[in-house]
């Protein structure tokens, strides 16, 4: 059985960096936001032309998977405007927050309530939402990566919550009070997507499919495997430099990421703007026990773990 554990050491890194130097790196800007999100627009505009002009040729597929891989990564400026890191003007990070949403089908008031347990409980295997303990064995790292358990998920939500219907897991995170926000946030949802249905049918399109559901399927496996990242084979303790993990990558990807692929430093400070965390790991790295170089190495690592683990009980390590 794991165990969280309170050793009892420091949640947030006050005293391994100055306060006169975190005050210097929270300053909130609006221009950096708005370059990473022009950029990831017109990315996702040119691999949505890419499956266009591929199509009927064997580069259809990857032009489909490429593109979904870009809405996928919709996560990241969704992520950031739920934080209130994305943007210095509220208002932009409320907008973003429900257009990125929406394209990724998460309720933006219901996940910042999911995500802020999850940055206060962080590794608890009750008390965080995002935990994933399946993903300790084998098979259970295999199916979570599936994306099969985040897809009924994702169902589950958009069929309950519209009807008030809670769990006592989120009624745990979600405080009464803002339970009807939720209510009403997920139900314009469904009014969208089913609106979005009925364009298909009497116009008798599949774009909605082709360009936007088909490639987010295909490419959600991908989202998984990075989520599995942030945490897994991480101590189960309070102390941020032993529960989460940061992955040096390409820039490319640290880019369609919005730098969450530090992801310690993040942990360490939440409210802290995406464009700084490259610097904050500057002042961090030294300090943290889980830093690996690239989400190839780590899943090579997890795997060989849980092998041992599934096949050698005797000789695994613990995870």
């Amino acid at each position: 059985m794991v165990m969280w554990c309170d050793e009892n050491q420091m949640r947030r890194p006050k005293n391994l960096i100055s306060q006169e130097l975190i005050q210097g790196l929270q300053r909130r800007r609006n221009d950096i936001g708005l370059v990473f999100l022009a950029g990831h627009l017109m990315t996702l505009l040119a691999t949505g032309t890419l499956v266009n002009q591929a199509q009927g040729s064997g580069w259809w597929y990857f032009a489909l998977f490429l593109h979904g891989v870009c809405i996928v990564h919709l996560f990241a400026p969704f992520h950031e405007a739920t934080h209130k890191t994305a943007f210095a003007s509220q208002k932009l990070n409320t907008l973003i927050a429900g257009f990125s949403g929406l394209m990724i089908m998460i309720p933006p008031q219901y996940f910042t309530m999911e995500h802020a347990a999850h940055h206060t409980y962080t590794q608890h295997p009750e008390k965080d939402p995002e935990s994933i303990p399946m993903s300790g064995f084998f098979w259970g790292y295999l199916y979570y990566a599936t994306a099969i358990p985040y897809f009924k998920g994702v169902i589950k939500n958009l069929s309950l919550l519209p009807l008030g219907k809670f769990s006592s897991s989120e009624k745990a995170f979600i405080p009464e009070r803002h339970r009807k926000t939720v209510v009403r946030e997920t139900r314009l949802m469904v009014v969208f997507y089913i609106c979005l249905l009925v364009f298909s049918v009497v116009f008798q399109t599949g774009v909605v499919f082709w360009y936007w559901l088909m490639p987010r399927i295909i490419a959600e496996p991908l989202m998984r495997l990075i989520r599995i990242s942030e945490h897994a084979s991480c101590e189960w303790v309070t102390d941020i430099r032993k529960n989460t993990r940061t992955t040096i990558t390409i820039k490319p990807v640290c880019w369609l990421a919005w730098n969450m692929s530090f992801h310690a430093e993040h942990h360490a400070i939440p409210n802290m703007p995406f464009h700084k965390l490259p610097a904050l790991h500057q002042e961090l790295a030294p300090h943290l026990e889980h830093v690996d170089n690239g989400y190839l190495a780590s899943h090579v690592n997890f795997l060989m773990k849980l092998l041992r683990k599934q096949f050698f009980p005797k000789t695994a390590t613990t995870l």
